[in-house]
């Protein structure tokens, strides 16, 4: 009998992992799928370039407003019934999308699809918490931030394809339905804990702090407004080079092709599905250590930053392939904050915490991806940009990262 709890509890964990894991690719997806629609977008809803910014942008900010509601709603009702409840409604907000013919209604599906999907990867981690070890929680947040980029790349030719085939008005509405369905089996077959630990699928059976006073012992805690300055500049710095300065820096300075610069940005990309899970494992297995593993990926995202910025990843025709791929493997260390403030924090708290972190990690994204536009708009002339005048952008950034690597030094560390 015994044996067989063991193999209904393995198969459990490993149903949590994998639908845990495809929700959160679709928030992946939808977070970037607006590059690839953009021209469309712009004909269809007669869109200047910056309210195609403000209606792209719609989806962080409105991800970023309700962590901190979420990390509450996660503590008290339990991954399962937040994931699903946000999920539909991200399901709904991509059918509003689809049938936007104003920038209004887009802007309103698009915040409803920033929404619904901000609870997935947080949620995530708060069922992994319950079905996965200590030592397993930080390689697996790593394998499943690798797996999340799967989302990405659908975002690209995938979806451009399906464009071409069905419109991109007819690609969100099968995506849509598509959410819908995940979200249903996701409640069907994901329980909140493993059946030997009270009811599943149900809260938590002790009510934890009420919202005040996690909120309270969350601000007074030092470490987390260190994780809090770091995740700011790790993820904001690397969403708002990968997700675009990169491009435009090799397109316009390198005088690379479209299609050479894309190959650079794959090997980016490869650089961090490989390195989200080495992170992780790094930390619960080699170091034993989550401070040691994050000051590692910081300080060699300065030192990347710093190369970009000096001009130095322009000398040899290998430097700048060397450059991306280091950018993305050590950048994606960074997921390794998440395992370390849910253990500075206690076990009742873990979804406050976690979301706590998450609000600055989107605000970060946002606020870089514009501060460093504001940056290239007033440095380049108008009608024609040169490559050295985006370099004080990635200085901007390897200061930013230097600052947050230097927080993190006064870090409380935390084992496995």
């Amino acid at each position: 009998m015994r044996g067989r709890d063991t193999g209904e509890r393995s198969k459990g964990r490993w149903t949590v992992f994998g639908l845990s894991s495809l929700l959160f690719i679709l928030s992946q997806f939808y977070r970037v799928s607006n590059a690839i629609i953009a021209p469309d977008l712009q004909k269809d809803l007669e869109l200047s370039a910056e309210k195609l910014g403000l209606l792209s942008a719609a989806f962080f900010y409105a991800f970023a407003l309700v962590q901190v509601p979420l990390g509450i709603a996660l503590d008290r009702l339990g991954g399962r019934r937040t994931m699903t409840l946000l999920s539909l409604v991200g399901a709904g907000g991509a059918l509003l999308f689809a049938t936007a013919h104003s920038f209004g209604t887009a802007f309103a599906g698009r915040a409803l699809l920033g929404l619904g999907m901000a609870g997935n990867l947080m949620g995530s981690m708060k069922l992994l918490t319950r079905w996965f070890s200590p030592r397993e929680f930080a390689t697996l947040s790593g394998l499943m931030l690798a797996m999340g980029t799967l989302g990405n790349m659908l975002a690209a030719t995938p979806l451009a394809a399906a464009k071409e085939m069905i419109g991109w008005r007819g690609s969100f509405a099968m995506l849509g339905l598509f959410t819908a369905a995940v979200a249903f089996c996701f409640f069907a077959l994901v329980r909140e804990r493993p059946s030997g630990e009270d009811q599943p699928g149900a809260p938590d059976p002790t009510p934890g702090p009420s919202w005040r006073e996690a909120l309270t012992t969350l601000c007074r805690n030092a470490n987390y407004w260190i994780i809090s300055l770091g995740t700011f500049f790790r993820y904001g710095t690397f969403v708002a080079i990968q997700g675009l300065w990169i491009g435009p820096y090799m397109i316009q300075q390198l005088r690379m092709s479209p299609i050479a610069a894309g190959n650079l940005l794959l090997l980016l990309n490869t650089g961090l599905i490989l390195g989200s899970p080495l992170g992780g494992w790094l930390s619960d297995r080699v170091f034993r250590s989550r401070k040691k593993v994050i000051v590692l990926g910081l300080a060699m995202m300065v030192l990347v930053l710093s190369a970009l910025g000096t001009g130095w990843g322009e000398t040899g025709t290998a430097v700048l392939p060397v450059l991306l791929f280091a950018f993305g493997l050590f950048g994606s260390f960074g997921i390794v904050m998440y395992a370390h403030i849910k253990e500075l924090m206690p076990p009742e708290m873990s979804g406050t915490a976690l979301t706590g972190i998450n609000l600055f990690t989107m605000l970060g994204g946002a606020a870089m991806l514009q501060g460093l536009g504001w940056v290239v708009d007033h440095v380049v002339a108008v009608g024609e940009r040169t490559g050295p005048d985006y370099h004080p952008a990635f200085l901007i950034c390897a200061g930013g990262t230097a600052l947050a690597l230097l927080g993190y030094l006064f870090a409380t560390d935390t084992r496995p």
